[in-house]
């Protein structure tokens, strides 16, 4: 795992500063401290920081070829590099000089060209390929956005980095925040829009594609795209048949991420994600296995129970760390500007500060992200398409509710919804998933024409998106399951990489596998939620998606099925529980003046009305409302870090 960085002009005559591009590559020691390595041609320069993870002593970057015409920077790790080394010495009779993938990604590139190469690949990367002859630049992301990488043209030349900061370096870059980007982060929490960032001028490789630019000319190609399967096109082949198929592509994608010549370790929250992958990394034999969590001191704001019966039941080492709350706003502002962006989800803080513990014994470390999105984990979520359908009942004088049971699910729809005769499905969804509801950002924002025009291109790709789920004929609830796995999961690959990365921790998620994640998708939508029985899906068509979920349906009924018996059962039926943070308690009480003078700033005046953020704050005080203040907050401190004086 490593760190990217490269200039590159689109006049050859101009020559790249050296000295920004040593900066671009020192901003990113913290992702490689292991090596550091640039080259420069005409108009170009490439360079490099190692996290040295497979071929310890080989492996040093930029790779160049012995023509010194083609140049390679590479962050990741491919799985399936020994395969494929074997195919490119039988097929090209290219003999290697070293036991890294990154020569196999060289010669993968350039031997069997870029999208082939691509499609072939198993693993997470972000790479930059330079060719002198022609003149011409690769940008390539993994299928699922695992690591990142960003990029900006500006003045003719173009900057790309791993994370931000590299592009920063140049201190003649225009620094200016995106709008629409920041609009979007406080309605979907998401850190990116369209490629856009939340700095005008940079953009994101989109994952699942690469950018050429040959000469002046710039392309952009999509080569993986996540499946859109109706569900009358799925096969259901029996869930003894389906959970064996299961358990050996996951057994797979666990035994793909052991490769390493370093130690190798796992989060072990106690939930069902995290367990079967310790219960299958023990399966394969993983030597020195050591299992970590963490959470706060505070009774019911940590998983301590659980994660201690799970590693006694496994017999695996675990520790368990313990964060106050002055650890975490202790931790808050460092964590931004390693970032470069504000904060996704409250729990970065205490993955960071975990990451620190655990590079002490382990350098590779194995998480669970991606189950949920994959599998149906989201219970109210996944369960929303309930709402849409029952609100069609209630509106159906032909439906078999009665007058009773109409009129309360009305009343219950307006409540959560504010209508209960949905226009749409893609409508009713919006109103549940965002943290900061319309009308509240509305109220917030300076300029209202400006507002109005971000939110109005937000409102246009989520009008596309669904237009392209309608026309892939996909049910309600396959449309969730897609904006899970497809839009709402990259954020949380970010937080893994930047939690991780800021300690030189390498972190791996085998439920991002490709191979799974197809397999996966083209199985039908009750391997992944389903009523509990016959009986609780006639008692749910009389209750709301509030009152039914968690209870009467069950949530990534796969990974339930295919693993009963081999794990404890009070984990594998033991709802989602996701990462507690008390911020209401906090924000409420003693960190309100905290958050107050972060939010309450000459610069968040720029973008937002004062007076209004001051009324919400001292009006807030409803459930969750604490992180509402908690991404105001963000804002306020990453304002301050890169706009500030």
């Amino acid at each position: 795992m490593c760190g990217i960085a490269g200039l590159i002009a689109l006049d050859p005559q101009v020559a790249i500063d050296r000295q920004l591009l040593d900066r671009m590559v020192e901003s990113l020691a913290h992702r490689g401290p292991d090596g550091s390595g640039t080259w420069s041609g005409e108009g170009a320069g490439l360079g490099h920081r190692r996290l040295a993870i497979v071929d310890l002593q080989g492996g040093a970057q930029p790779w160049v070829n012995e023509q010194n015409t083609a140049v390679l920077v590479y962050n990741g790790e491919l799985y399936n590099h020994l395969e494929l080394r074997k195919q490119l010495e039988n097929t090209f009779g290219i003999r290697f000089h070293s036991r890294c993938d990154t020569e196999v990604v060289f010669h993968s590139l350039l031997h069997w060209g870029i999208e082939s190469a691509l499609q072939r690949f198993r693993g997470m990367f972000a790479l930059a390929l330079w060719e002198t002859l022609p003149r011409r630049l690769t940008l390539a992301r993994d299928p699922l956005g695992i690591k990142p990488l960003y990029w900006s043209m500006r003045g003719g030349l173009l900057r790309f980095g791993s994370e931000i900061k590299a592009i920063l370096c140049d201190t003649s870059f225009p620094h200016s925040p995106d709008l629409t980007s920041l609009v979007n982060y406080l309605a979907h929490y998401r850190l990116s829009f369209r490629g856009k960032t939340l700095f005008k001028y940079i953009q994101e490789v989109m994952p699942g594609s690469y950018i050429q630019w040959k000469e002046k000319r710039r392309a952009e190609v999509v080569y993986w795209r996540l499946p859109l399967i109706p569900e009358s096109e799925k096969r259901d082949l029996g869930e003894e048949t389906t959970a064996e198929e299961f358990r050996i592509r996951l057994l797979e994608a666990v035994k793909r991420r052991l490769m390493a010549d370093v130690p190798v370790g796992a989060y072990l929250s106690g939930g069902i994600d995290s367990t079967v992958i310790v219960s299958l990394m023990k399966n394969l034999g993983h030597k020195n296995l050591k299992t970590f969590s963490i959470g706060f001191e505070e009774e019911g704001y940590n998983e301590f129970s659980y994660s201690t019966l799970v590693a006694a039941k496994l017999k695996v080492p675990h520790r368990k760390v313990a964060l106050r709350e002055a650890g975490y706003f202790r931790e808050f502002e460092d964590l931004i500007r390693i970032k470069d962006t504000p904060l996704s989800v409250p729990n970065e803080v205490p993955l960071r500060f975990l990451s620190r513990v655990l590079k002490k014994n382990i350098k590779v470390v194995l998480s669970g992200e991606g189950a949920d999105e994959l599998l149906g984990g989201y219970s109210y979520l996944v369960r929303s398409p309930h709402d849409y359908l029952i609100g069609k009942a209630v509106e159906d004088d032909h439906s078999a509710l009665n007058s009773t049971d109409r009129e309360r699910l009305r009343n219950s729809l307006i409540a959560m919804y504010g209508e209960a005769a949905f226009k749409s499905q893609k409508l009713q969804f919006l109103r549940l998933y965002n943290w900061m509801p319309q009308h509240e950002r509305e109220s917030l924002f300076r300029e209202a024409q400006s507002y109005h025009d971000a939110e109005k291109e937000i409102a246009g790709y989520w009008d596309e998106t669904w237009a392209e789920l309608d026309q892939a004929h996909l049910d309600p609830y396959e449309k969730i399951l897609y904006i899970l796995e497809n839009i709402h999961l990259s954020a949380l690959l970010l937080r893994l990489d930047a939690t991780t990365m800021a300690e030189s921790v390498e972190g791996r998620v085998p439920f991002t596998d490709r191979d799974l994640v197809e397999w996966v998708c083209a199985q039908p939508v009750h391997y992944k939620v389903r009523w509990r029985g016959k009986l609780e899906n006639e008692q749910a068509q009389r209750m709301t998606a509030l009152e039914v979920h968690d209870k009467l349906d069950i949530t990534k009924y796969l990974l339930r099925l295919a693993y009963a018996g081999s794990i404890p059962d009070q984990i594998l039926m033991r709802p989602k529980y996701a990462f507690p943070v008390p911020l209401d308690r906090w924000f409420f009480g003693a960190w309100h003046e905290w958050a107050r003078q972060r939010i309450l700033t000459p610069l968040m005046g720029e973008l937002f009305n004062l007076k209004q953020l001051e009324h919400f704050l001292v009006t807030a005080r409803g459930k969750d409302e604490g992180m509402k203040i908690w991404m105001l907050a963000n804002l306020g401190i990453w304002l301050q870090l890169y706009f500030g004086k």
